[in-house]
């Protein structure tokens, strides 16, 4: 595939010369996870997944592809698939794994123009049934706590679908989630502690950040959240507390460093150049993209990659204490193969799967629109709030 000296690191009219490969190459690997019988993997090799039919109505969408199976057939498997689940977790179904499935699914029903048939709206109105913002407070949101992000993504989201898609009055709810972030925001413009910037920190805050920019709020720490995170990269380019970063941490973080889509300035725009340089060059053989080529195998030169980027952050508190805990646990025998709630299947660190394909894609996509705002018609953008949006998208719509 692309190595990264083969990359013409040039910001012309003509954009990136090499995208139109990277998307090409995406585009066989994504034919290659779906059959005519409606099955999705999330990589080749695993098991049928209702969060792999998302991601790959996602990542069709993204590089404009048309999807692989109809519509209409696609809007049935994703509205059976979540109400399957939702009888599954009657014991769990404000947890994580289920909120993520039902937001996803939302989301890829937009995508396909049947959302308005079916809003799906007796699983988002009992998500709201005891929401307040008490509830930020009680999850660690406005703390920084481990996942708290996501949580309070997933809540903001079922706000703002209610308002538009079911006719509910909760933009005094989504006024009060907005306030209530921008107040507890500490000096880095993320929250929790603020001793010393971490991985987690931005990766986790990301998912508020997502929300905020979808509702227009802008955020008061700008400069100091842009050098932040310039200064959790690594020599790649990568954001991850790990060598060879993540599908999650660097789009993250691109996200960050692009404010309302756009590049800030010449110190950040020089790092997305190389980001966007060592994200095609790990671009797979088959197409697909994988979560990090760094982790494994366990080679010493991988060893040494650790250390060398725990050193980087000796003398810098709580970065140091988190780059080498990751360094220690990941050489255990459990994490030679990644887990999630995907898929019954762990994959390898280095193998394509739909998730890290989607989002490096998306990573692509928005360092190019950032560089050339002209090229945002390029990309298949998602307009509904979450993973996706992008501010483009009010060209089209002003009312957003």
């Amino acid at each position: 595939m692309l190595k990264k000296d083969a990359i013409y690191l040039t910001d012309t009219e003509a954009g990136f010369p090499w995208l139109h490969q990277c998307r090409f190459a995406a585009s066989c690997f994504l034919a290659e996870t779906v059959e005519e019988t409606g099955v999705v993997r999330l990589t080749k090799a695993s098991d049928p997944s209702d969060y792999a039919r998302c991601f790959h109505v996602f990542l069709a969408h993204t590089l404009k592809q048309p999807q692989p199976l109809p519509s209409a057939r696609l809007a049935v498997d994703i509205r059976e698939a979540v109400r399957k689940q939702r009888q599954q977790r009657s014991d769990s179904f404000r947890q994580k794994p289920f909120r993520q499935l039902l937001t996803f699914s939302l989301s890829a029903l937009k995508v396909l123009g049947r959302l308005r048939e079916d809003p799906l709206e007796d699983l988002v109105e009992e998500q709201l049934l005891d929401y307040s913002n008490d509830k930020l407070k009680q999850l660690g949101c406005l703390d920084g706590r481990a996942g708290s992000g996501n949580q309070a993504m997933f809540m903001a989201i079922f706000l703002i679908h209610a308002r538009d898609y079911l006719g509910m009055d909760t933009q005094p709810l989504l006024d009060e989630w907005g306030e209530a972030h921008i107040k507890r925001m500490n000096r880095f413009g993320f929250w929790g502690a603020d001793a010393g910037m971490t991985h987690l920190q931005f990766q986790n805050g990301y998912h508020q950040h997502e929300i905020l920019e979808y509702l227009k709020v802008e955020n008061p720490w700008v400069e100091n959240t842009l050098a932040a995170v310039r200064g959790l990269a690594d020599a790649e380019g990568h954001f991850a507390p790990y060598p060879g970063g993540g599908g999650c941490y660097d789009y993250d973080a691109v996200f960050m460093l692009t404010p309302q889509g756009h590049v800030p300035d010449e110190a950040t725009r020089a790092l997305l150049l190389l980001t966007a340089a060592t994200v095609a060059s790990e671009q797979q053989p088959d197409g697909g993209f994988a979560e990090s080529v760094r982790v494994r195998p366990r080679s010493i030169a991988n060893i040494r990659r650790f250390a060398s980027y725990t050193l980087d952050a000796l003398g810098k508190g709580p970065l140091f204490t988190e780059r080498l805990r990751y360094g220690l646990t990941l050489q255990r025998p459990k994490h030679d193969r990644i887990h999630t709630h995907w898929s019954q299947y762990s994959r390898r660190w280095d193998e394509s799967d739909l998730w890290d394909s989607w989002f490096r894609m998306l990573t692509l996509a928005r360092i190019d629109v950032a560089m050339h705002p002209e090229h945002a018609s390029h990309w298949g953008f998602i307009d509904y709030p979450g993973i996706g949006y992008h501010p483009s998208l009010r060209t089209n719509n002003p009312a957003l």
